[in-house]
């Protein structure tokens, strides 16, 4: 084995084993700024705290929610005996003749597949392993991913604003206890960094969906210096309705979308699908 090999092997092994270690800090932290918010930061604010109040618990609830589907969504993993890997229901006969095989798990791999070292699977249209997720982001719970970095950041705005009113609100008295004020000014500076970064982190994914590629297919394209198809209006809009769906639907909280992409249903991969995907 290469040495190169071996950082890989060694890589992935670090990022599977810190996966639950991240998932449990990531819910705790997200417990720790609700209550800190309920608790510290809005009993301090005197304008509209039942307003909100309800605008906290909708940002909340959203990150929660997407947060749990990605973590407990299959990104499109596929195994031997899936049916888009070896059922006729997968593939069309040309197709089927045309798809690369695996050389790591051995199964057919449809358009945009790549292989998670860290899972030991193929994933369908996989965009990248989140070790915060403890999974891979692919085609069934990448919708889920960009909307928890929308109203994560979303929600760290909200956060900080309201924070940095109710640190004021504590400057014109000193009734209030030390650990009152560390809840009030923590949670301050934990949304500012952390938003900043995942605001930074959504931009990226704004252009990929707009862009129509993945970030593998994106870090693929900038290795070989190419460029990807040149974007139009109708473009976007595809690119966006086919990974996101209608922008409207994301104010809904994910439970009551009531559209066909939010199932785990087996896409059928097609050449003209092959076509339509190709990102150069």
């Amino acid at each position: 084995m290469c040495s190169a090999s071996v950082v890989v092997f060694i890589v992935d092994g670090v990022n599977f084993a810190l996966g639950p270690l991240l998932v449990c800090f990531g819910l705790s932290l997200l417990t720790f700024l609700v209550a800190c918010f309920y608790l510290c930061i809005l009993p301090l604010v005197t304008t509209w705290p039942w307003s909100l109040g309800c605008m906290g618990a909708y940002l909340f609830l959203q990150v929660g929610l997407h947060y749990i589907l990605c973590i407990s969504t299959d990104p499109g993993r596929l195994t031997r005996g899936h049916p888009l890997s070896e059922s006729d229901e997968g593939f069309d006969d040309q197709s089927r003749t045309d798809l690369p095989v695996c050389q790591y798990c051995d199964v057919a791999k449809p358009p945009r597949t790549h292989h998670c070292h860290s899972c030991g699977t193929c994933v369908l249209d996989m965009d990248h392993h989140c070790v915060w997720m403890h999974n891979c982001i692919g085609h069934f719970n990448y919708r889920y991913y960009w909307r928890f970095l929308l109203f994560t950041w979303l929600a760290c705005a909200f956060v900080a604003a309201a924070s940095h009113h109710s640190i004021q609100a504590m400057a014109d008295g000193d009734s209030e206890p030390s650990y009152f004020k560390a809840c009030v000014r923590l949670p301050y500076v934990l949304c500012l960094c952390i938003g900043l970064v995942v605001f930074g982190l959504w931009l990226w994914h704004v252009y990929t969906v707009l862009a129509g590629v993945t970030t593998l297919e994106a870090v693929i394209l900038y290795r070989n210096k190419q460029k990807s198809k040149p974007l139009t209006w109708a473009t976007m809009q595809h690119n966006v309705h086919r990974t996101i769906g209608p922008m409207w639907t994301t104010v809904l909280p994910p439970f009551t979308n009531p559209f066909p992409w939010t199932t785990n249903r087996p896409r059928i991969w097609s050449r003209g699908l092959v076509e339509r995907n190709s990102v150069v």
